[in-house]
């Protein structure tokens, strides 16, 4: 069986364990052949097998460089994609460091990207032994200012997650340059370490970025996917921090509120933060995972909260929306009793939850959108799992609804919540102001 032989019967179950044997037997001189079957091959099965081969079977110190110059001469994007992929699963970060300076772009990222696979400590993973963090941490900073804007954010994302080693040479950047890399240092710092791996004085400059636009802050309106909120028929932010045990209250614009909410909602229901908005056509909105009236975790607490908020001000309404197939959930209260709490998630739970007769803006809701009492509970189910964001509007305001020219008075903050008190503060990160 020659090189193309067993090439060919890598696919080939009962054949392919003879073939990889005589291929990784050949070592460098089968390299070249495997990159060309990999570039040409349509069978995801034989590209893992040849990969396998090369970074394993034949390992990096003889298919490296080969894999390596193959990437930097790739014609088309699958040519890049099918070497970028076996090139980072060599695992063998000194090469990769030295890659960092070769003049093709796609071999940079894709070095960056090893460096990463290889070294994350995020996610619980414990830093890699024998691995000087220091020094791949050096070699990865000047890809901050990487001409090619794919290099510079691979470098990035790549540094946010090697752990506290990248935080002194990070901040060493922000302190004395280069100029051109300080803006994306600071970004890293905070995707790595929060706001507790800045500087004192770039904690200030925050704030102060903060202060200066809030004047000029206008609403927008909430463009995520999933989002709980309270909404409250007030423009006494205090009264709201009060009643609802808000604490370490903070300036924040609807961009950084939003941001903050979209990665607590993203990264797994963080209760122990919310965003109050400033007061928005004479309502103040209230969001964060905190305030879903249907998440099993909070739906009693959430009950108590808006029941008591509408004692205290004639109404209060606390919704869940998650587009994409996460459904609807809405709790409406009035002078202290609750008129309707719904739960359309498609969760075994929802009629447990359920309170309350519906209301007529549901009703007139599906009317308007072609449903009739005809028509089966199905249709009508399916239509409540996008139902929140349009009661919300039409009882109240909608985050989903807001914009510029809404009025708005006073500023948004963001706040830690009783449950942060119990269990600690959320860990913070980077973004958007």
């Amino acid at each position: 069986m020659d090189t193309q032989d067993a090439i060919g019967a890598l696919g080939d179950p009962g054949l392919c364990e003879v073939a990889r044997a005589r291929l990784a037997a050949q070592g460098r001189a089968a390299v070249g052949p495997l990159i060309r079957a990999l570039l040409t091959t349509d069978s995801l099965q034989v590209r893992a097998r040849i990969g396998g081969l090369l970074n394993r079977d034949i390992g990096p110190d003889l298919a490296f460089d080969d894999v390596l110059e193959a990437l930097a001469a790739a014609p088309d994007e699958t040519s890049r994609r099918r070497l970028g992929s076996t090139f980072t699963a060599f695992r063998s970060v000194d090469r990769f460091v030295d890659a960092l300076r070769h003049p093709f772009p796609a071999v940079r990222s894709s070095a960056a990207f090893g460096i990463q696979s290889v070294c994350m400590v995020a996610f619980g993973r414990s830093p890699r032994p024998g691995v000087d963090y220091v020094r791949v941490t050096e070699a990865l900073i000047p890809l901050l200012g990487d001409p090619d804007p794919d290099v510079a954010q691979r470098a990035e994302w790549a540094l946010g997650l090697l752990g506290p080693a990248t935080h002194e040479p990070l901040r060493r950047v922000r302190a004395h340059g280069p100029g051109r890399l300080r803006a994306r240092a600071l970004a890293t710092l905070a995707a790595s370490g929060g706001e507790e791996a800045l500087s004192a004085a770039d904690r200030a400059a925050v704030e102060r970025l903060i202060r200066v636009k809030l004047p000029r802050d206008r609403a927008r309106p909430l463009d995520l996917c999933s989002a709980s909120w309270l909404a409250v028929p007030t423009e006494d932010q205090q009264s709201i921090v009060q009643a609802l045990g808000l604490h370490e209250i903070r300036p924040a614009t609807f961009a950084l509120g939003y941001d903050i909410v979209a990665h607590d909602t993203m990264d797994g229901a963080e209760y122990g933060r919310v965003y109050v908005t400033p007061a928005v056509d004479g309502w103040t909105l209230v969001l964060g995972p905190w305030c879903s009236p249907v998440d099993p975790e909070r739906d009693a607490d959430v009950l108590a909260v808006v029941t008591s908020l509408s004692r205290r001000y004639g109404r209060a309404q606390a919704y869940f929306f998650g587009e994409q197939g996460g459904g609807s959930g809405w709790l409406v209260a009035e002078g202290g009793a609750v008129l309707r709490r719904r739960s359309a998630t498609e969760r075994t739970c929802d009629a447990d939850l359920a309170m309350g007769s519906p209301l007529p803006e549901e009703l007139t809701a599906g009317l308007e959108e072609g449903l009739t009492p005809k028509d089966s509970e199905d249709d009508w189910e399916s239509f409540a799992t996008y139902l929140a964001p349009v009661l919300a509007g039409r009882l109240g305001v909608s985050p989903f609804d807001l914009e510029p020219g809404t009025p708005v008075r006073g500023a948004g903050f963001t706040a830690l919540t009783p449950y942060a008190r119990e269990h600690g503060r959320p860990a913070t990160g980077a973004y958007a102001i």
